[in-house]
């Protein structure tokens, strides 16, 4: 009997030594940006490390999900020239150029720039979103941009993507490749089409149209879009990801982000969950890490910070 209350008394201990570690494991709820960062778009790399681009001036940095520590990894390119942005399976990072018209490609390691890619003459598109299949790297254009003073700009335009083809193993094409698209969806106001995903089935994308308070199943090759039917408006609506047959879609006009169970081919949806980003003024877009949303708060409200990406449990 006493060696076994010996033996227990040994693993309690043991727990007890190992429940600080444990406790030391968990992710922070929130993580602090640079001030005057003024973020964007978020995406999540390899391991738990994240990527948040900045409006302000245009530079992407790197930090660790995990501890909340980061430093920027790509140097600021000029105000509102990052806004989505997207990480590839190579560890690249995609960046959408805003209203100077271009989509860059930068190392995830070395925040060295690989590509650029222009597709319009500055100040008549805003690129606003992109997402990278294994075919290309589509971007949205969220509207042109009729007067070339950056202080006055006026939005409209036929809503379309950009499109980088990709090479063999994923290579980066010359920007000759690059083509537009068109897409049968209503031109309204600025911003038009926003944040954009791949369908679950692999074969079209998905294309937020934020004053429309709709999703649009879009077909990568005709620009053919329709509605998905999901029977509630998505307020708002910004960036977009997805898990299996899920899309987690940021409605920054309502600081929530609503969970879509969308059919393989984009036919319909059905709300499954709403999760509030609590503490957030306006959250943008999220990345997914485990068993959370990482959403970033551009704080288009106050235009100030203090800059935070916020954990979001998922149920």
């Amino acid at each position: 009997m006493m060696r076994k209350f010996v033996a227990l008394t040994a693993v309690v201990g043991m727990l007890l030594v190992a429940l600080p570690a444990a406790a030391s494991e968990q992710f922070p709820d929130e993580i602090d940006l640079p001030a005057g960062f003024f973020p964007e778009g978020i995406a999540v790399g390899e391991g738990s490390t994240f990527y948040v681009g900045s409006l302000a001036d245009g530079s992407v940095y790197k930090g660790d999900l995990r501890t909340g520590e980061g430093a920027v990894v790509v140097e600021p390119a000029g105000p509102f020239t990052t806004v989505g942005i997207e990480v590839d399976n190579r560890e690249r990072i995609w960046v959408a150029g805003g209203p100077s018209g271009t989509g860059r490609v930068y190392d995830g390691v070395t925040g060295e720039q690989l590509a650029a890619y222009s597709f319009t003459t500055p100040f008549t598109s805003f690129i606003n979103d992109v997402v990278v299949t294994k075919e290309a790297a589509y971007f949205t254009d969220s509207g042109t941009a009729n007067d070339p003073d950056p202080g006055a700009l006026v939005f409209e335009g036929t809503p379309r993507l950009f499109v980088v083809p990709l090479g063999p193993g994923g290579t980066l094409p010359d920007a000759s490749a690059v083509s537009e698209l068109p897409v049968d969806a209503p031109d309204v106001t600025f911003p038009n089409l926003n944040g954009i995903e791949s369908l679950p089935n692999g074969k079209g994308l998905v294309v937020g149209h934020t004053v429309g308070e709709v999703l649009f199943a879009v077909d990568p090759t005709t620009g053919d879009a329709e509605a998905i039917e999901i029977g509630a408006p998505l307020v708002g609506n910004d960036g977009l990801i997805r898990r299996g047959t899920t899309i987690y879609v940021v409605e920054n006009a309502v600081s929530q982000i609503t969970a879509v169970r969308i059919a393989p081919d984009g036919s319909t949806g059905t709300v499954m969950a709403v999760y509030p980003v609590v503490g957030s003024e306006t959250p943008t877009t999220a990345g997914l890490f485990g068993s959370a949303l990482y959403a970033v708060d551009a704080r288009f409200g106050s235009m100030a910070g203090p800059y935070k990406v916020f954990r979001v449990e998922l149920n």
